[in-house]
């Protein structure tokens, strides 16, 4: 059976989704997106993913032709069309400025919603991230837009390396995340989040921080270099779908593991406040 997914006004089969030559996402990777994990047939912090996109949305000019309650419904509706309700999903909702060859008074975004399995890689195979050195941020990196070909190619060239991931850094020549998730940085007893003016608002980063924070662990935001990152303490990456993710290795540089105990704890926290 086709998956389906749900494009615009209707659930079709993925085969038959199609939008406009001229759609501005399509062109110009005009466009911005959510991922988040599903389980249960229910969507993880679906409140503060959507809370992002709209913001993005509005700083970007980008329409969303659908209000929250009416994304939430059809996001269930897909994964139970789908028969994904039973198991962990990756769900991405898209919308882009719609068709540029209609008259921008008329003109109405486009919406996608697609759902797929999802299978999260072993927390006792920590990640491999490489740190090329070179600036990768762009104006629009605050948002999660579809304008992605400069980091799927780092990423690409990370993975031809043996890597898991990259390492990107801002305009000021900071660390700022990597291609797909936030950096958390745990050295005695404090957590450290590279702060960044070119990084992704990262909403599981946010959670942890809160979850440290309510332990009475000290978090502290400020800007990082290369070689604050690899100074001795754990490292993780974290995002909708991996929660927090130890990493082994950046470089030739190996990585303190996180104590397990604590990192077990502080995913059962991320997951039960997951439809918080």
């Amino acid at each position: 059976m086709q998956p389906l997914v749900y494009l615009d006004t209707d659930f079709i089969p993925a085969v038959e989704a199609k939008v406009s030559a001229f759609d501005a996402g399509f062109l110009f990777g005009a466009g911005v997106f959510e991922t988040l994990l599903a389980t249960d047939g229910k969507p993880w912090y679906f409140r503060r993913h959507m809370e992002r996109l709209r913001v993005s949305c509005g700083e970007l000019d980008i329409e969303c032709p659908h209000g929250d309650a009416e994304i939430r419904s059809i996001v269930e509706e897909l994964l139970a069309r789908n028969g994904l309700d039973g198991m962990p999903t990756r769900v991405k909702v898209l919308v882009t400025p719609g068709d540029t060859s209609v008259h921008i008074s008329h003109r109405g975004g486009t919406l996608l919603v697609s759902a797929i399995p999802y299978i999260r890689p072993s927390l006792h195979i920590p990640w491999k991230l490489r740190m090329p050195g070179t600036v990768l941020a762009s104006p629009v990196a605050v948002h999660k837009t579809t304008s992605y070909l400069a980091y799927r190619s780092a990423l690409h060239a990370a993975h031809s390396r043996g890597y898991d991931d990259v390492i990107l850094f801002d305009r000021q020549g900071h660390v700022s995340e990597t291609s797909a998730a936030s950096l958390l940085v745990f050295r005695g007893g404090t957590l450290y989040l590279p702060a960044s003016p070119d990084a992704l608002r990262g909403i599981t980063r946010e959670v942890i921080a809160g979850l440290v924070r309510d332990r009475g662990g000290e978090v502290v935001e400020a800007p990082m270099s290369p070689d604050e990152l690899v100074d001795g303490g754990s490292v993780c990456v974290c995002n909708a779908l991996l929660g927090p993710f130890p990493v082994g290795r950046i470089n030739d540089t190996q990585i303190p593991a996180p104590d397990s105990l604590f990192l077990s704890s502080l995913r059962e926290e991320w997951e039960a406040a997951a439809f918080s």
